[in-house]
């Protein structure tokens, strides 16, 4: 019966009940608050200071509790520290198992390109260039350089190298934004204890 230790309570001796209030975090926060109105019945009386600090405790365990079951950005983390620092470092190994594995892969893989059938790039050449400048300044040139730089960032053994810089840049975001969303919900030993009313 869920409120057995209403009918407890009465029958308690005064030092059975004392022992609630001294140890709270292991009963129930409603088997607590019987102990003490029990005291309180029997013309007991409970220093401000203890009641207080019983009161600080109690509300500390239940807000943990109610932190841990409320979904939060770092939920799927686990609800420990512990859980959550060993999650974080999988996920992480996991990002860059999968993301340098690719770029070898990638690297491994990669042809290449075809080679010219003039014996040259007529974008390299000076005329070329001078033309861009006439057209458009210089401006238009390092425009057009910086798009071929980025176009040859997304093919053959280059892509490889792009994979592997944004796996970093993946992993190390992940890492830092994780472990900053995490922080904050770390929980003492006494307040992971069993929900039981103690008796």
């Amino acid at each position: 019966m869920a409120d057995s230790f209403h009918a407890r309570i009465p029958a308690l001796s005064d030092a059975d009940l004392r022992r609630y209030l001294e140890q709270p975090l292991a009963y129930k926060t409603e088997a607590v608050e019987a102990a003490l109105a029990e005291l309180r019945r029997r013309g007991q009386v409970i220093p401000a200071a203890d009641l207080a600090q019983l009161q600080q405790r109690l509300h500390e365990r239940d807000a943990a509790r109610h932190a841990e079951l409320e979904p939060g950005p770092d939920s799927l983390l686990g609800a420990s520290p512990e859980t959550r620092r060993v999650r974080i470092r999988r996920i992480t190994a996991g990002i860059l198992a999968a993301g340098l594995g690719a770029a070898t892969l990638i690297y491994a893989t990669a042809t290449p390109p075809a080679a010219n059938p003039l014996g040259y790039e007529a974008e390299n050449t000076k005329r070329y260039l001078r033309q861009l400048e006439v057209v458009g300044g210089k401006a238009n040139v390092v425009a057009t350089e910086f798009q071929r730089w980025f176009e040859g960032l997304w093919q053959g053994r280059s892509l490889a190298f792009t994979v592997a810089w944004l796996t970093l840049l993946l992993a190390a975001g992940f890492w830092f934004l994780a472990t900053r969303l995490a922080v904050g919900t770390d929980l003492g030993p006494t307040s992971r204890k069993h929900d039981g009313d103690g008796a």
